[in-house]
């Protein structure tokens, strides 16, 4: 039976729970042994004092244990005096891909390079593997046992309402798994040949400064699977394309780092993952994660498309930056060689497609410029999920397996 009001009045629960309540309303009253002792001279003092024993704090260092947190003030290691816009992962720019492209001096192309688009129109997929990549698509979104509650979702016409949680996989591991899956699939359609000079590397860090117009902007970014390999891509050749006829949009009255955080905590320094002395050193693909989760704005409005592609184009340069100031010093400016990045960025669904090439470190060049060149984006299906409790994969698209091999064969 239920425990209510009514049940308690014919038990005898009800009396204790009143007595309870009612002597717990009871004030202590002075015995006056206190003032008695005070009277003959007596000192009254409180035991704690004396038992226990006042010793000096010590800290130990044990070995596994998680170290007490660092202020994040002057005291901390990294503190700088002069400040810095830091981009991180998290961070997307506010007019997107004319911020990146202003601040970066990069030429934007909406196509990929033209010997990327011929193999595209002689590559096929064949029968065989394309079922296999759509069950690799189900047994990765659907059929992974992780069970985690996931990311509060938002009702855009409710803003003060949130949906009830629900648990699933996560957004990270779905990205992990998906591209994994993709990974393994394009190794079956390239051959050994291709796969002995290639490698796939997990959390690559990367972190190269800047300076641009007397401004301190540190890029600090995470591949989160890199794909290496042992002969760089080959440069698109500039006479081509020629990226000095396309004109930089102009940001004004906006400065180019705007949106960016200023921090005076940040290492700065140039940081690429992979020793130059391991043969498989020269960055292929990056493969990036960008749910709704892992990025947001500083004005709490939505993200938009454009500001994820830019937040790609972003990631390619950092990875091309760091690679060629590793090969040809912190202070070089135009590169002897061209390092050309292909980037892949995908929320599990959408997957975007995108070549940089750096020409040069030169930010303020009038005579040379960066060149990226991407691809409208593509969806791999338009649901996958549970329908009336059956496993479903709606409107596959083997283009996104056709643009991945590509990629990794290139």
């Amino acid at each position: 039976m239920r425990l209510t009001n009514t049940l308690l009045r014919q038990h005898i629960g009800f009396f204790f729970k009143k007595h309870w309540l009612q002597q717990g309303k009871r004030v202590p009253n002075s015995t006056g042994a206190e003032e008695e002792l005070a009277a003959r001279g007596i000192t009254v003092v409180d035991p704690s004092e004396m038992l226990k024993e006042q010793r000096p704090r010590e800290d130990f260092n044990i070995p596994g244990m998680v170290p007490p947190p660092v202020a994040l003030d002057e005291t901390h290691p990294l503190w700088k005096a002069e400040p810095a816009y830091v981009y991180g992962d998290t961070n997307v720019l506010l007019e997107g891909v004319r911020q990146a492209q202003s601040l970066l001096n990069t030429a934007v192309y909406d196509d990929l390079p033209l010997k990327v688009e011929e193999k595209l129109e002689q590559t096929k997929i064949t029968t065989q593997l394309d079922r296999s990549m759509q069950q690799a698509v189900l047994s990765a979104l659907v059929f992974d046992t992780e069970q985690v509650k996931n990311a509060i979702v938002k009702v855009p016409d409710r803003p003060a309402y949130k949906l009830p949680r629900t648990y699933g996989i996560s957004e990270g591991r779905r990205n992990q798994l998906i591209l994994s899956k993709l990974v393994t699939h394009c190794e079956r359609f390239a051959g050994r040949a291709v796969n002995a000079n290639r490698k796939v590397v997990f959390n690559a860090r990367f972190l190269v400064p800047l300076v641009k117009d007397s401004e301190r902007v540190l890029l600090n970014l995470k591949a989160e699977s890199m794909i290496i390999s042992q002969e760089p891509l080959k440069p698109l050749d500039t006479s081509v394309y020629r990226p000095l006829d396309v004109e930089l949009p102009n940001l004004f009255p906006l400065k180019e780092t705007v949106s960016i955080p200023v921090q005076n905590i940040y290492d700065w320094k140039n940081e690429y993952p992979i020793s130059r002395n391991y043969k498989l050193s020269h960055p292929h693909t990056i493969l990036i994660h960008c749910s709704p989760s892992d990025v947001k704005n500083a004005t709490e409005l939505p993200v938009s498309r454009d500001q994820i592609e830019g937040r790609t184009m972003l990631k390619a340069f950092t990875v091309a930056a760091a690679r060629a100031r590793q090969l040809y010093g912190d202070d070089v400016k135009t590169l002897p060689s061209p390092i050309t990045v292909q980037a892949v960025q995908t929320d599990s669904k959408t997957f975007h497609f995108s070549v940089y090439q750096l020409n040069t470190l030169d930010l303020g060049s009038s005579t040379e410029r960066n060149m990226w060149f991407r691809k409208a984006p593509l969806d791999l299906y338009s649901e996958c999920g549970y329908i009336v409790g059956k496993p479903t994969l709606a409107d596959y698209n083997k283009d996104v397996l056709r643009h991945f091999a590509v990629f990794y064969s290139n």
